[in-house]
This record gives structure tokens, sequence and C-alpha cells, in this order.
């Protein structure tokens, strides 16, 4: 059985506890109402609020409410789940249209995490789950992604990412990802040709907000031995009028690169 970690354990319960009570609360109320030392509510409290976890409710309180950071937390869930929603009937018409397995990735740190996946019944299974995370440089998802960043931003993702050669194929140097990405410009899609997996063939292309940024990006990955130039023709295509589409629900009008 695994071991609970009584500190944070009991941090979480403060932040519930003054969620759900829907007032302010001080920190006698808060080691009272959970039955724990008024030290150890004290020294959480003090390390939340710092952190902006926690805010006083007013200036001169000692009362406590949930702070800034809590809301940037709700609202990063909300936009995830909200991105699925939006993007979930162009991935099944991809998915459709393909017969291969359509991805939805967003950015974390500079990593990509698989948002969503649906799988055709005859299509290529991945060992890409949900929650898990991938490097830019070698996936398609990514480097649609990294297509859109200034080059600093490029060369900062690459040397904080694991430089593996994992196929023939895999790209390893920065000159090669610099090469690649505007060969993603110039078509307007990126490509992941067998990088990552020695049998998968990948498309991919960013999902722009209304700030001009990339959020995300979708793709449809395919076993190489089904791929023809007039399939990946056809797909780029639709694939490109999703992400334009989704991008402009989101409030960006622009063309992807």
């Amino acid at each position: 059985m695994e071991k609970n970690n009584r500190t944070v354990k009991r941090t979480l319960e403060i932040m519930e506890l003054i969620r759900e009570a829907n007032r302010p609360l001080t920190c006698r109320e808060i080691a009272q109402r959970l039955n724990i030392p008024q030290t150890s509510a004290f020294d959480i409290t003090r390390t939340l609020l710092m952190e902006e976890y926690l805010e006083y409710a007013a200036p001169g309180s000692k009362a406590y409410t949930l702070g800034v950071k809590c809301f940037e937390l709700g609202s990063g869930y909300t936009q995830r789940q909200n991105l699925v929603q939006l993007v979930q009937p162009y991935a099944e018409r991809l998915m459709n249209l393909s017969n291969s397995t359509c991805f939805l990735a967003s950015i974390y740190k500079h990593q990509i995490i698989y948002l969503n996946k649906i799988e055709a019944p005859t299509s290529v299974h991945t060992s890409a789950v949900l929650g898990s995370r991938g490097y830019m440089h070698n996936t398609g998802l990514g480097k649609a992604i990294l297509a859109r960043y200034p080059m600093d931003k490029v060369e900062e993702i690459f040397s904080k990412s694991n430089i593996e050669k994992l196929t023939d194929f895999t790209i390893t140097t920065l000159d090669e990802l610099k090469l690649d990405l505007e060969r993603t410009r110039q078509r307007g899609y990126a490509i992941d040709d067998r990088e990552g997996n020695i049998d998968v063939y990948c498309i991919a292309a960013p999902i722009i907000d209304h700030t001009s940024q990339p959020i995300a990006a979708i793709s449809v990955a395919m076993m190489y031995s089904a791929r023809t130039d007039i399939l990946v023709e056809q797909l780029s295509g639709v694939l490109v009028e999703s992400a334009q589409a989704i991008s402009r629900k989101l409030g960006y009008s622009g063309s992807l690169y």
C-alpha cells in the first residue's frame, strides 16, 4: 500500500476546507476544524500564502481565502477541457477520413503533453497515453508548435531536451531541427517521418489562440507502410483547414505560419 505524505495531505485538506467554507478562515479555525496542531496549520498556511495559493481576505485581516495561483490552476484545467471538446469533432473527422489515430497535445514547459487520442478500429496504436509527455524535436506535434517560435526559444527548448537517437531518422542536432522547421513553415504543416517510431509517419498542425501564440497541436499518425503521397496531400489539406478553423474559434484570424 502506498504511503501518503502527511504534510501534503494536510495542505490539500486546508485548501479544500477554505474552498468549501465559502468564507475566510483563520489559522485557529483551520486547526480546529481539521483537528491538527495550530503550529502545523500556521506553517502550511504561511507557505501557501508566500506562494500565492492563499491570500488574506483584507488588509490587516488574519483570515485566509484562496489565492490567485488557485485560480490559475483551475483556469488551466478548464481551458484544456474546453480545448478537448472544441477539437473533438475535427479530430473525429480526420480519424474517419484517414482511418488513422488523431492526437491533440498542448505545451508543458519544454515538452508536449497528450490531451486526447482518437483511434480508428484498424489504425496504428501508439504508446502515447493521455497525460504522458513527449519532446518537441522528435514529434510532429512538437515541431508544429516549435515552427511558430522565435529561434532563441527553439534553441532553449532543444537544449533542455533528451537528444536520443530513437531511430535512424531522429533529429539529433540543432541545425537539422532548424532546417526541418523551415520546411514546416514552407509546406504549412509538420512531419514526423519515423523519427520517434520506425513504423509511424505523422503530420501535424498548430492551434493558435487570440494572442497569436501556439497553445496546442493536432496530428494524424499512420503506419509508414500505409503512407502515400496522395494520402498525405489529401490529409494535410484537411488537417491544416481544421487547425485554422479551431484557431479562428479561439480568436486567431491569421495563417498558421
